[in-house]
């Protein structure tokens, strides 16, 4: 990797050039004790990498690294410097790593790992729209169906996030709903360090601008598709076709985010379960209504009890079902197992009109 050093102290860059001479695949091509003319001859130099002091003169290294930010595409930052209170500042930035003075040897392996892992990897793998599962577990997907792999749990659920919100997020919002546990100082060090891990995996995916930044507001910039606008589309729907119910039935394997539990999800958890609860329902009732007992039909049955397992109506449209279809051995074993479900779990019985409806499909 090629590398160019600015710093204004030059003992400075003695240090650095010593640290980084151990490296095979280090190649310094230039050091600058001035950050004007580092960015003077950057089209020369053509670094993989810039160390980069904060601190320095006319021209500091927080603000040459917003021009090469802005300028030059596949360029890594790694800061060096005295000062702590510019960590923040510096992962704004994106940059790949923040060393601080006197920079040690273990420390500087951890950068140059980094380095070799982020310039190794070839171009975008993606060229389509990612795909977003959103019913029981969640699933983020490439363009060929294969599940992405995530840093942390945090950069996945603040993908999910970002993308659930679907406008500009502020800074402040994010941090009280990712990370409410936590005071506003630590959350805004987690929230930095997480940007920062999902901003790396998504250029990685090929997405170079995934995560736009404005007016202390975050937004996700990635194309996705999602199971959870499908549902939506049908759901808005006046009218339904036993195609739309399958549709339901394969894109309603759980709640909303059900696995990952996402406080920030739970108003919306509630409501598509709802909503998809009464459609189910309706749906039934007027297919048995009009003498419709087909394999869906159960299906769709079952489906609506495993999201309700206490609802009394959809377990007496149960027992007509299979009271109409001959299914004797099938309705006791039914009745029995929601008997047993009430009253293990709530500790009451059936209603009697249920227990009324058994007993009159069981003469």
């Amino acid at each position: 990797m090629r590398v160019v050093l600015v710093d204004d102290e030059p003992m400075a860059l003695v240090v650095l050039k010593e640290l980084l001479s151990s490296y095979h695949d280090v190649e310094i091509v230039d050091a600058y004790t001035d950050a004007q003319e580092a960015l003077n001859n950057i089209d020369e130099t053509k670094p993989d990498v810039i160390f980069l002091d904060i601190e320095m003169g006319r021209v500091g290294g927080l603000e040459l690294a917003s021009i090469l930010a802005n300028s030059i595409k596949n360029i890594e930052i790694v800061f060096v410097t005295a000062y702590s209170q510019y960590a923040l500042d510096a992962f704004e930035l994106d940059a790949i790593d923040y060393l601080q003075k006197p920079v040690q040897e273990a420390r500087m392996r951890k950068t140059i790992y980094r380095l070799r892992e982020k310039i190794d990897i070839a171009t975008p793998v993606i060229t389509g729209d990612l795909k977003l599962k959103c019913f029981g577990e969640l699933q983020i997907l490439d363009d060929s169906g294969k599940p992405l792999t995530w840093r942390t749990q945090k950069a996945k659920e603040l993908f999910a996030y970002l993308w659930y919100k679907d406008a500009a997020v502020s800074k402040d919002i994010i941090m009280n709903d990712i990370f409410p546990d936590r005071n506003m100082e630590k959350a805004g060090t987690l929230l930095h360090t997480t940007i920062y891990q999902l901003r790396k995996g998504l250029e990685k995916l090929g997405y170079s601008n995934g995560i736009e930044y404005s007016n202390e507001s975050y937004r996700l910039n990635v194309p996705v598709k999602s199971d959870y606008f499908e549902l939506k589309c049908i759901l808005d729907k006046k009218e339904h076709s036993e195609n739309d119910m399958e549709q339901i039935l394969n894109i309603y394997n759980g709640d909303f985010f059900e696995k990952e539990e996402y406080l920030w999800a739970e108003e919306n958890r509630h409501k598509y379960a709802q909503k998809v609860l009464d459609l189910l329902e309706k749906y039934a009732a007027k297919n048995l209504r009009q003498g419709e007992f087909t394999n869906n039909i159960k299906t769709l049955l079952e489906k609506l009890l495993k999201i309700d397992p206490y609802n009394e109506n959809a377990a007496k449209m149960k027992i007509i079902y299979h009271g109409k279809t001959g299914g004797r051995v099938e309705l006791q074993k039914f009745y029995k197992f929601f008997e047993n479900t009430l009253l293990e779990e709530l500790d009451i019985k059936p209603e009697e009109s249920t227990t009324a409806l058994y007993k009159k499909y069981m003469r």
